[in-house]
C-alpha cells in the first residue's frame, strides 16, 4: 500500500529526530513526532479532556509544563461531565492557571453505535465541579463548538500539533469526518485508552474486571475505530500501564506541606472535597496524570509496540490485521509520583488560593462525645478523630435541611436502615474512622454549608451501630467547644 504524503513525512521527522537524538535503538519501540515541519521547541498541543478528577490535575501539569504549548481545550460531552459544567470547570481551572486565553469548545453528548454513557451519579457529581467554589463563569463569547475549536487550533498551530485525549475520542472522531485532511496535519494522538492484558475498571450492569474494558474506549467505541483506522501515529497510556501507579494513599499529606503552586493547590482542594479518590477500595489511578506526564517524560513508563484492533463495545485486541499502536505497558511508581509532584508545584499560585474554613477535633471514650476547635466559615474543614484504644468506632457530622430540625435528624439516626438511601433532608457529613481501634489520630476533611451541626460517634458492626451525639455547634461561630 502505497504511504500518505503526511505519513511518509511523519516518518522522515521521526528518523531526523532519533539520528539528532542519538537514540537509534534497533529494540526500542519508536514513539510518534510531537512536533511537526518545521519542528518547534515546545510541543503543540490540543488537550481532549471529560472534566474528571484526574484531568483536572493532568490539564495542570500540561499547562505549566515548560515543554507544552497548549492551543486549545475540547471538552468531549460523551464523556463524564455535560458541556455547560465542562466549559465552567475548563473556565475556571484556565482563570486559577492564568490561562485564559486558551480556546474552548464542547462536543456532542451522545455517542455513536454501541455507546454507554457514564453512569448518572458520576456525572452529577463532575457537573456540581467537584465540589469547587466555580460560580457562574460567565462565558465572554457565544459556546464554541468542539470541532470548530479543535480544527481551528490544528490550522494555526506554528507545527503539526499533537493531541492529548483524556477521554472518549468523539471530537476527534468528528474533526476527521469534517475534515478528511485534518489527520494529515496532526503529529500524533497521545490518549489515555483502552487496555490490552491489564483488568478493566468498567464496572457496571453484568461487566467486571474481567471484561478487559477501559472507560474512555467503552464510552464511544465507534469513536475509537474511527481514529484507529487513520494513519495518524498513535500512542497509547492504557490500564496496563497506570495500573502501576494507584493514588496514593498519603496523597493528600504530601501535598499539604506544599501547595503553593496552583496546581498543586486545585489538587489538594479537590482531594479534600473529594477524599473517596484516597480510598483503595475505589480503585482509583493516576491516569490522567500519567498520560500528561509522559508527553515529555517517556521514561516514565516502559513502552512496547501492538497490531490492534478495536472491538464494537471498544475492547483492545492484539490481531495481525489490524493497526499499529505504541502503547506503555508499566511505569515506574516512585519516579511518577515524584514528577507528579514536582509538576503540580510548578509556577505561580491559583489566582484565589484555597484554604480551609476550620480545623476540628472530635474525640471520644466509648461514653461522651465531643468536638472543640475552629469554624471561620462555611468550606472544608480539616476534622481529627481520637477514638478509645480498643474500641472499633467513629465520628461523622450530622445536620438537617430546613424546615427539618437538627434534633429530628439525631432522633431519626437509631431507626435508619443504612442499607437504604438517607432521607433527603438528612445530612450526613463523611467523617473519620477507626476501624481497628487504635486510639490513633484519625483525619479526614468535613466540607460543611452554613448551618448547625452535631459530631456523632458510633461503635459497632455496620449497619447496627451505637450513636453517642455530642453537643451541636454552628459554622462559622468561630471557636467550638472548650
Amino acid at each position: 500500500m502505497a504511504m500518505s504524503r503526511a505519513w511518509l513525512r511523519r516518518a522522515v521527522l521521526v528518523a531526523s529526530v532519533l539520528a539528532l537524538a542519538g537514540c537509534a535503538d534497533a529494540g526500542a519501540s519508536k514513539a510518534p513526532i510531537r512536533t511537526g515541519a518545521p519542528p518547534t521547541e515546545r510541543i503543540p498541543t490540543i488537550i481532549d479532556a471529560d472534566m474528571d478528577l484526574s484531568d483536572v490535575s493532568a490539564i495542570a501539569v500540561l499547562l505549566r509544563d515548560p515543554g507544552v504549548d497548549v492551543r486549545a481545550i475540547t471538552i468531549a460531552g460523551t464523556g463524564l461531565i455535560h458541556c455547560p459544567a465542562g466549559r465552567r470547570l475548563v473556565r475556571y481551572l484556565l482563570d486559577q492557571l492564568g490561562a485564559t486565553d486558551i480556546p474552548v469548545g464542547c462536543g456532542r453528548e451522545k455517542g455513536g453505535l454501541g455507546a454507554h454513557p457514564f453512569p448518572a451519579d458520576w456525572r452529577a457529581v463532575a457537573d456540581a465541579g467537584f465540589g469547587l467554589a466555580i460560580g457562574s463563569q460567565a462565558e465572554s463569547s457565544p459556546p464554541r463548538d468542539a470541532v470548530g475549536v479543535l480544527t481551528s487550533a490544528v490550522a494555526s498551530s506554528p507545527s503539526a500539533p499533537t493531541i492529548v485525549t483524556l477521554g472518549p475520542l468523539t471530537n476527534l472522531q468528528d474533526a476527521i469526518a469534517a475534515d478528511p485532511n485534518l489527520a494529515d496535519h496532526l503529529a500524533g494522538v497521545h490518549a489515555m485508552l483502552g487496555t490490552l492484558g491489564a483488568p478493566g475498571n468498567v464496572m457496571v450492569d453484568t461487566f467486571s474486571a474481567k471484561d478487559p474494558l477501559e472507560w474512555n474506549a467503552f464510552a464511544d467505541p465507534t469513536a475509537v475505530s474511527a481514529v484507529f483506522d487513520t494513519d495518524v501515529p498513535i500512542e497509547l497510556i492504557p490500564l496496563d500501564a497506570t495500573d502501576d501507579v494507584p493514588v496514593p494513599a498519603d496523597y493528600l499529606e504530601r501535598l499539604a506541606g506544599d501547595h503553593v503552586g496552583a496546581g498543586a493547590d486545585l489538587t489538594y482542594e479537590l482531594l479534600l472535597r473529594n477524599p473517596a479518590r484516597l480510598r483503595a477500595d475505589q480503585g482509583q489511578q493516576l491516569w490522567d496524570e500519567l498520560a500528561a506526564l509522559t508527553m515529555t517524560n517517556q521514561d516514565l513508563v516502559t513502552w512496547d509496540d501492538a497490531t490492534v484492533t478495536v472491538g464494537p463495545d471498544g475492547r483492545l485486541t492484539r490481531d495481525d490485521a489490524g493497526r499499529t499502536v505504541r502503547f506503555a505497558t508499566a511505569a515506574d511508581r516512585s519516579a511518577v509520583e515524584a514528577a507528579l509532584l514536582e509538576a503540580l508545584r510548578r509556577g505561580g499560585p491559583r489566582a484565589t488560593p484555597f484554604s480551609l474554613a476550620g480545623s476540628l477535633t472530635a474525640t471520644f471514650d466509648g461514653t461522651t462525645c465531643s468536638l472543640s476547635g475552629q469554624s471561620d466559615g462555611p468550606g472544608v474543614h480539616d476534622l481529627a478523630y481520637h477514638g478509645k484504644k480498643g474500641l472499633p468506632s467513629g465520628v461523622g457530622i450530622i445536620g438537617a435541611t430546613p424546615p427539618h430540625a437538627l434534633a429530628e435528624a439525631l432522633a431519626a439516626l437509631p431507626t435508619l436502615d443504612l442499607s437504604k438511601p438517607l432521607p433527603e433532608w438528612l445530612i450526613s457529613v463523611t467523617g473519620a474512622t477507626d476501624e481497628p481501634g487504635t486510639g490513633d489520630p484519625v483525619t479526614a476533611p468535613a466540607d460543611l454549608a452554613e448551618g448547625i451541626y452535631a459530631p456523632v460517634c458510633f461503635t459497632g458492626v455496620w449497619p447496627n451501630f451505637r450513636y453517642v451525639a455530642g453537643l451541636p455547634f454552628t459554622v462559622g461561630s468561630g471557636q467550638i467547644g472548650s
